[in-house]
């Protein structure tokens, strides 16, 4: 019977690279002395789940950079058409343990499905404690703000439109997995919870990271806000890609409306490029800091109908080009249960003029 003790052990890497890899995952390290920690006989058999997201998708457009240069645009090898395998596929498993007095303790890892690359966990090793004060987890996990896109975000899968909302979000200083964080959630009290987030520092030249979010839920409506200060880490060249005052703010709010729910988020961010230590060789644009996110869902039998729009000029490559979006994109889900869907996407870029398709089966288990 598979338990935490056996989940950790599964997690041994086999090969050189994936043992490099791991190196990195220092969560894993504590659940392994966890494990080791408890009796035998409060060791429970875990859940297993998982995703499988696959997809065939295609480009049109005469204006697209390679895909490696630009984040419009990663759509498979050289912006052709071919398989793609979402991010969204994954494996996992967690266990919950019953400490009494109303809490539990959970162990969590998960890893991303890609054909492309060796498997490792890469998206989930935490450990966490849950009871009246909330919640509080420890690991490498998903970072605060990029999940917050979750609020506004029509799909159910990690597809190419849904790229462009987290490029947006993100502003190029935040992540999509942080190592080493701390996350407590507060209790829910009239609807409103209160999340914090700290990353500590990778290296001595590198700098700690805090991400904050309020929540508002009630019946058919809900307000958001956050604030993401990001950590630096110093590049090759000695410089940080980012200075030591940028930020990304967001404050969002969805309403269902019955016949169909709608999202909105404003962005304000800044990636401090006037600091002294930031890299010489990156774009200093005079871009706005403003930029926002709408979306819609409409309801019909069988499925729903879906509608985005994304406006940021906050967005650079890894080598710091300047690469601002403007995307309108659509698609619709058709519902074959309630853990399999059908997808299709549509996604047109107007500031590269280049646009995209995404077709596929999204399937939870």
């Amino acid at each position: 019977m598979l338990t935490i003790r056996k989940i950790i052990r599964c997690a041994a890497p086999h090969t050189k690279k994936l043992k490099q890899a791991m190196k990195k995952i220092l969560p894993g390290l504590l659940l392994s002395a966890i494990a080791a920690w408890l009796p035998a006989s409060t060791l429970a058999q875990p859940r297993i789940y998982g995703v499988l997201d696959e997809g065939l998708v295609g480009g049109f457009g005469r204006s697209i950079p390679a895909s490696d240069n630009d984040l419009r645009h990663n759509w498979y090898a050289g912006n052709g058409t071919g398989l793609r395998q979402n991010y969204t596929s994954r494996l996992g498993f967690e266990d919950y343990e019953d400490l009494g007095g109303g809490t539990k303790l959970e162990a969590r890892i998960e890893g991303t499905l890609d054909a492309l690359h060796s498997f490792y966990f890469d998206r989930h090793a935490t450990l966490g404690v849950y009871g009246s004060f909330g919640s509080l987890r420890y690991g490498r996990t998903r970072d605060l703000i990029n999940g917050i896109a979750s609020r506004v975000d029509p799909f159910v899968n990690d597809g190419l439109v849904q790229d462009k909302i987290l490029l947006a979000q993100m502003a190029s200083i935040g992540l999509f997995r942080i190592p080493n964080s701390l996350t407590w959630a507060s209790p829910v009290v009239d609807g409103i919870q209160a999340t914090m987030q700290f990353a500590a520092r990778q290296q001595a030249s590198d700098s700690n990271a805090l991400k904050l979010v309020v929540t508002l839920d009630r019946n058919n409506w809900g307000l958001h806000a956050g604030v993401d200060m990001p950590g630096r880490h110093v590049q090759s060249n000695g410089y940080y890609p980012f200075g030591p005052r940028a930020r990304n703010y967001v404050a969002g709010a969805f309403k269902d409306m019955g016949w169909a729910k709608l999202a909105t988020q404003v962005l304000y961010s800044t990636r401090d490029m006037a600091a002294a230590d930031t890299d010489p060789t990156f774009t200093r644009p005079n871009a706005s800091p403003w930029g926002w996110i709408g979306t819609a869902r409409i309801p019909v039998t069988g499925g729903e109908y879906k509608l985005v729009l994304v406006r940021s000029e906050q967005v650079f490559n890894k080598f710091g080009a300047w690469q601002p979006i403007e995307e309108i994109g659509g698609g619709y889900e058709h519902f074959l249960s309630r853990n399999t869907v059908l997808y299709l996407q549509l996604g047109y870029e107007r500031r590269s003029g280049g646009g995209h398709w995404h077709s596929g089966i999204f399937h939870r288990f």
